[in-house]
């Protein structure tokens, strides 16, 4: 997701070429032209930057990390496997949920969320996350007969969760693995904090409790033209138009209970990934991990945040106490391993897809 570059409010291209705006109608184009020259080349160096990052941990594994990783034990990556497919029935079931709540009705079964949520994951295998998970998703929910303006919301909301719960984390997850707070502060850290963020998710969803900010923020142009595009024409930015932009309450802490285990599932993942080539250290390692490798996908470029995504995994693990090798070792077979794992649910998907859609002709 790029919110680098906000959206132009509704007559910005008058008011700059009427030389209001702040470099008139002779400096307005030229300059957002080298705005946008500048922010292409920041993008390909991104992403020449992860792609070496990627070939320089390959070459560093060397060939017996291969072997480890094709030697992998079974009953570890059966584990892995089937975490990772509890993982994305938590987060199609939690994106079903989102979209019934923003739009208000039952769009459809279960099977069709798990379905279009397998997929998007799937592409984001060939294509950066943020265009798979924003466009794919969106998409996806345009063709069950949402509006595209309130299918991007949607899958906006629901990211924001992982986002929100992931950046609450991340700070008691460095004090842990700098070694500042001991594994039971660790997990007292993250139990307060989760519950002070399910607080805040009841404070703020509470009717009209969002208002004020909304009014507030409105007072900036561009992005009050964004809210009001996000709402949709049919709506306002007044008291129902702000208790429309978020779900309900109940809904609200319901995805929060699902992310928890969401996440809690993947970091389970790369656990038993871990295991399986014969990195053993503490589940709380890998759960402090997490937070902070998962927070470098929002600046990926590549697909599936190829080399970024891996070398956040490195720095992490060396940060932990896990030896250069041993983290090496993980690297490449969380890379290799989860390529698979997804794959193969996807398939999954496509079938369990294609029995729904019998079952309805039938």
């Amino acid at each position: 997701m790029d919110y680098s570059t906000p959206p132009s409010p509704p007559g910005a291209g008058e008011s700059a070429s009427a030389g209001g705006g702040p470099f008139g109608s002779a400096q307005g184009g030229p300059f957002r032209l080298r705005r946008d020259v500048v922010k292409r080349w920041l993008r390909l160096a991104l992403q020449l930057l992860s792609l070496v990052l990627f070939g320089l941990i390959l070459w560093s594994g060397g060939l017996e990390t291969w072997r480890q990783v094709l030697a992998g034990d079974r009953w570890a990556l059966l584990a892995a496997f089937l975490t990772t497919g509890s993982a994305h029935v938590l987060s199609a079931t939690r994106l079903r949920l989102m979209a019934h709540s923003m739009t208000g009705r039952k769009l459809a079964p279960w099977r069709r969320f798990y379905y279009l949520n397998m997929t998007a994951r799937a592409l984001g295998l060939v294509v950066p996350r943020s265009l798979s998970t924003l466009g794919g998703k969106s998409v996806a929910l345009r063709s069950l007969g949402v509006s595209l303006k309130r299918s991007v919301w949607t899958v906006l909301m629901d990211n924001l969760f992982d986002l929100s719960l992931l950046g609450v984390l991340a700070v008691p997850a460095l004090f842990f693995l700098k070694g500042w707070v001991s594994s039971g502060g660790f997990i007292a850290l993250v139990l307060g904090l989760t519950l002070a963020f399910a607080g805040g998710l009841w404070w703020i969803t509470a009717t009209g409790r969002l208002f004020p900010l909304l009014r507030w923020l409105g007072r900036i142009p561009w992005l009050e033209s964004a809210l009001r595009r996000a709402q949709g024409t049919a709506l306002r930015l007044g008291p129902e138009g702000a208790n429309d932009l978020l779900p309900t309450r109940s809904t609200a802490l319901r995805a929060l209970v699902l992310s928890v285990l969401l996440n809690g599932a993947l970091a389970t993942r790369f656990y038993y990934i871990a295991r399986a080539v014969g990195v053993v250290y503490p589940w709380l390692i890998f759960a402090a991990c997490f937070p902070l490798t998962q927070l470098s996908l929002v600046l990926a470029v590549t697909p599936g945040g190829l080399g970024l995504f891996d070398a956040g995994w490195y720095g992490v693990l060396l940060l932990g106490g896990v030896p250069h090798q041993e983290a090496l070792t993980f690297v490449v077979a969380q890379r290799a391993y989860v390529f698979v794992f997804v794959l193969v649910w996807a398939g999954f998907s496509t079938l369990l897809s294609l029995t729904a859609e019998g079952r309805a002709r039938a």
